[in-house]
């Protein structure tokens, strides 16, 4: 039997994205093929399911361990959901951003490791808060951008959410659910939700959404190494005056 190896708010993918399997943290493949970052919203453990098929001896055709996955579409630009199986998806920390060669400057974390240090926004009614996928799916860097004229991959914002503003708060009516003679899990969710809003240039007008509060954090966070970087480099313009 199968534990949760994800919590909720967790970052995974789909084993196929490329930085999983190419090494040097540049994605070689055509942009739209890409598989999202997402947060894990739900996980759901089913003891019962049937795991094999009855047609090929020894073929697993599920997983008593599966998540309901959520990532933002940056062309409909709305949150999307999807069940997800245990053995098909990796945490970010299977991701490949910097080279091992690569060198990052001081200030600079390593993108992966300041990622999994994000602490949960605290509500705020009016504050800024990131998408906690924000940042990662910025920064992705692909091996022919920028050489091919032709080529896609050009366009490195894939997957990318806006800002969100705070404007609502409530207890999750959807509860968590143990097993009533073992007490095992069987559906773990969030129990608090923010309610977010955002400009929806698709559909010209405001979106709202209520999503856990494990989704989401500080717009400060977000921008802290970015402002060391140029004060940095602010300094050194300086002194050479």
């Amino acid at each position: 039997m199968s534990e949760n190896k994800f919590d909720i708010g967790d970052i995974i993918t789909l084993k196929s994205h490329p930085l999983v399997y190419q090494e040097d943290g540049l994605i070689d493949a055509y942009v739209n093929q890409i598989p999202p970052l997402m947060c894990v919203k739900e996980v759901y453990i089913e003891r019962k399911k049937q795991l094999y098929s009855n047609e090929l001896i020894k073929a697993k055709i599920a997983d008593n361990v599966k998540y309901l996955c959520a990532y933002f579409n940056q062309h409909r630009m709305i949150f999307e959901e999807a069940f997800l199986y245990q053995d098909c998806i990796v945490s970010i920390k299977d991701l490949t951003f910097h080279s091992e060669n690569e060198e990052v400057e001081q200030s600079h974390k390593k993108l992966i490791d300041e990622t999994l240090k994000y602490s949960v926004a605290d509500y705020e009614f009016g504050k800024k808060v990131f998408f906690k996928t924000y940042k990662i799916e910025k920064r992705k860097k692909f091996k022919t951008a920028g050489q091919d004229a032709k080529s896609s991959t050009r366009t490195t914002l894939t997957h990318t959410s806006p800002a969100f503003i705070l404007n609502g708060y409530k207890a999750n009516t959807q509860k968590s659910q143990f097993c009533p003679k073992s007490g095992e899990l069987q559906r773990k969710s969030s129990e608090e939700l923010y309610k977010i809003i955002w400009y929806n240039s698709f559909q010209e007008k405001f979106s709202e959404e209520y999503l856990p509060k494990e989704f989401f954090t500080d717009d400060s966070l977000i921008y802290e190494n970015i402002k060391k970087i140029q004060k940095k480099k602010n300094n050194t313009v300086s002194n050479k005056k």
